[in-house]
């Protein structure tokens, strides 16, 4: 049973835009703003993010006034609810189509080659890996038990024009299932970017970007790095919140 007492309305800072959380199930983290800064965009495309959870994707994406427009795609009906009310609250309903359904049915869903770009921040662990949560929904955000990183890249290669991106933010250590999967499905590796809380901590994150049938080339950018030693945000950082 969802506890709707739990829900609760954040500021994100950003023109006015709030958005509709439950803190007993799932908030945004940091890696959902870093996709949303990493993800380059134009103000024509067509653009889907995947796991959408509560929507903190698209509404940054409309906060900013990156897109005209973006389609929200999640699993669970309670998240698309939210996805609805937060709409309502920031007066964005025409910009946001929320669908409520499974991303391993996204071939019956859109016509192939729909979108321009595409953003995913997916579950991180490997089914069967770590503690598992009794709430379904909690376990869903956090292991592969609603879909793995191949139905991810497989709904991708449907869902997005050649030529079309792909931007997601992953586990830094799931980097070498991430690159196979993705050359595996039709995909090109184009960029990658680890995150690392301090200059001298290891990389805990990656954000990578993959074009759908390009040519051969990976480009690394600088890590980013999150918080100087004082445990301030770096400037690189503070820039992705503005």
């Amino acid at each position: 049973m969802i506890d709707k007492t739990k829900e609760r309305t954040d500021e994100l800072n950003i023109n006015g835009y709030k958005i509709i959380q439950n803190s007993e199930l799932f908030c945004f983290g940091l890696d959902a703003v870093l996709l949303t800064g990493f993800a380059k965009l134009k103000k024509t495309d067509r653009v889907i993010d995947l796991c959408s959870g509560t929507g903190i994707i698209p509404f940054l994406m409309l906060a900013r006034d990156d897109v005209e427009s973006v389609t929200a795609l999640e699993y669970f009906e309670y998240f698309c609810s939210l996805i609805k009310r937060t709409a309502e609250l920031n007066g964005c309903q025409e910009r946001i189509e929320i669908v409520n359904a499974d991303l391993k049915d996204a071939a019956k869903l859109f016509p192939k080659s729909t979108f321009d770009v595409l953003t995913v921040n997916p579950p991180y662990e490997k089914n069967g890996h770590g503690i598992d949560c009794k709430d379904e929904i909690k376990n869903a955000a956090r292991r592969e038990t609603l879909c793995d990183l191949e139905d991810v890249i497989k709904a991708s290669h449907h869902l997005l024009k050649t030529g079309g991106k792909l931007y997601m933010v992953h586990k830094a250590a799931r980097l070498c299932d991430i690159f196979y999967t993705l050359r595996k499905n039709g995909f090109e590796p184009r960029e990658l970017q680890m995150v690392q809380s301090k200059k001298d901590s290891v990389p805990h994150l990656c954000l990578v970007s993959a074009i759908k049938g390009a040519n051969p080339y990976l480009k690394v950018l600088k890590p980013l790095i999150i918080y100087n030693d004082d445990g301030s945000y770096t400037e690189e950082s503070s820039k992705i919140y503005e």
